[in-house]
């Protein structure tokens, strides 16, 4: 099923593909085997597919998405619920409510309005979480604007992309642009860090690099700090 100009389409469940080349609509709640927007168009319902879903160009879904193998946001998405899949990858924009997957993939920018959780996720771009990040395996490089409410996982490491010079930093102040900022707290088993505000650090290996600004660090075994850094408080526990 294509719609390759402008037009609409009624909800339902369709045994085929569905694509959205032009300007389009899906009036209601939608299942097909795969999906894709490569134009402008709009879900206005939930979206489930059995194999891949991908947006291109621009797209809305104002319902939830599930995409069995893969979501791709190549373009600018938007999705008021729930993203489900096995893979998320993000190389455009997307904004969304929450999401469950295996893998994430960020090169371009996120923004979740609830949790994210994800088996491995790899950010090499923007993300920002307005709940909790939990991944048992998270790489961040992050270029600016990225933060969380809080986040938990087994292996947590984050990053800044490229090199703060000591000269741009006192320009733009420890507190202000070009850190990964989380509101609660960072809780993993091996946590490296650098260019991060966070209110406590807890894991069994803590490393804090420069530019961080932490209140507090429990850990169990091990504890570096980079003498750039802000730790208020370190301290040794039976973890």
């Amino acid at each position: 099923m294509m719609i390759a100009g402008s037009g609409s389409l009624p909800g339902g469940d369709y045994q085929e593909d569905i694509k959205i080349s032009g300007s389009g609509t899906v009036n209601g709640n939608v299942s097909c085997t795969e999906f894709a927007i490569s134009g402008s168009g709009k879900v206005d319902g939930n979206l489930v597919c059995s194999g891949k879903a991908s947006i291109s160009g621009s797209g809305s879904v104002q319902g939830n998405v599930t995409a069995k193998e893969r979501f791709t946001i190549s373009g600018s998405g938007s999705v008021k619920g729930e993203i489900k899949s096995e893979k998320l990858v993000v190389s455009g924009s997307l904004s969304c409510d929450s999401v469950s997957v295996e893998d994430l993939t960020v090169s371009g920018s996120m923004k979740s309005q609830g949790n994210v959780s994800a088996e491995n996720a790899a950010v090499h771009g923007d993300i920002y979480c307005g709940g909790l990040i939990n991944a048992e395996k998270l790489e961040v490089e992050f270029e600016s604007g990225s933060g969380a409410d809080s986040i938990g996982g087994s292996y947590i490491k984050i990053r800044r992309k490229g090199v703060v010079s000591g000269m741009f930093r006192r320009l733009i102040g420890k507190k202000t642009e070009g850190m990964f900022k989380v509101n609660g707290s960072i809780e993993g088993d091996v946590v490296d860090l650098e260019y991060v505000i966070a209110e406590s650090v807890v894991g069994r290996e803590v490393k804090i690099g420069p530019g961080c600004i932490i209140g507090s660090v429990s850990y169990s075994e091990k504890f570096t700090g980079d003498p750039s850094a802000e730790v208020r408080k370190a301290e040794q526990d039976g973890m």
